[in-house]
């Protein structure tokens, strides 16, 4: 009758009680080792990449690392689906500024665009600046700054086009935003649920399992025999 007592690392140790002789001790399983993984490690993976750290974390956490990804891959879509369709809309409305109001404003400012969207022709938009006094806000008149609208419907559409292309660039910095805060959301859980998993590896725990020993026949070494059954109680702290 042996008492064996094993330490391994500071977290587990076990006591085994074994009848047989030395040939059974072989077949005895080896103490498990506490392999803890770094909430540090999972928090940096999961601002790279959202759901990364629970993956990291392991597979009963899978879920919501994928939830994480699958919400980055959406907005990221609609940002390149917003940014598509406002590109679209200003070619659209360049091309009809050119068409009904005879101006080329593919390397015109905001305000100018602003102008042309607000006043029939550069001769009403000076005359508003001058009975305003404000003088420091006229365009020169020349070939390339006239315009003229061919009716007031005309310039209701382009200054519609215009409106709508802005209101959508205008929404990409929130989806960008939504994308840091997905990340910052699921660095701080897979933070939380590899030290969780951590700390409840390492709570007090005591199991006991039989296993059987075996040895070799002295008179046919080929043949084993069953010579007794070793205990193995683990307590992890």
């Amino acid at each position: 009758m042996i008492l064996l007592f094993g330490l391994a690392g500071v977290t587990t140790s076990s006591a085994q009680l074994v009848e047989s002789g030395s040939d059974g001790m072989d077949q005895i399983s080896q103490l498990d080792q506490t392999d803890d993984k770094s909430p540090r490690g999972a928090f940096l993976r999961s601002l790279a990449v959202p759901g990364w750290g629970h993956f990291y974390a392991g597979k009963n956490h899978s879920t919501r690392g994928g939830i994480h990804l699958g919400a980055d891959a959406i907005v990221l879509g609609s940002i390149f689906g917003f940014n598509i369709r406002a590109n679209r809309l200003e070619n659209d409305f360049l091309t009809f500024a050119n068409l009904k109001a005879g101006v080329d404003l593919s390397s015109r400012n905001r305000s100018f665009r602003l102008a042309v969207a607000d006043f029939n022709s550069l001769n009403d938009y000076n005359d508003y600046q001058l009975r305003t006094r404000n003088w420091n806000r006229l365009i020169e008149d020349t070939p390339d700054n006239r315009w003229n609208w061919s009716s007031a419907e005309d310039r209701t559409t382009y200054r519609d086009m215009r409106s709508d292309a802005d209101r959508i660039r205008n929404q990409i910095p929130g989806l960008a935003g939504i994308m840091v805060v997905n990340r910052i959301i699921s660095g701080i859980s897979a933070y939380n649920r590899v030290r969780n998993d951590n700390e409840s590896s390492n709570l007090s725990r005591t199991s006991v399992s039989l296993l059987p020993v075996w040895h070799n026949n002295q008179i046919d070494p080929s043949i084993s025999e069953l010579s007794g059954v070793a205990a193995k109680f683990t307590f992890t702290f």
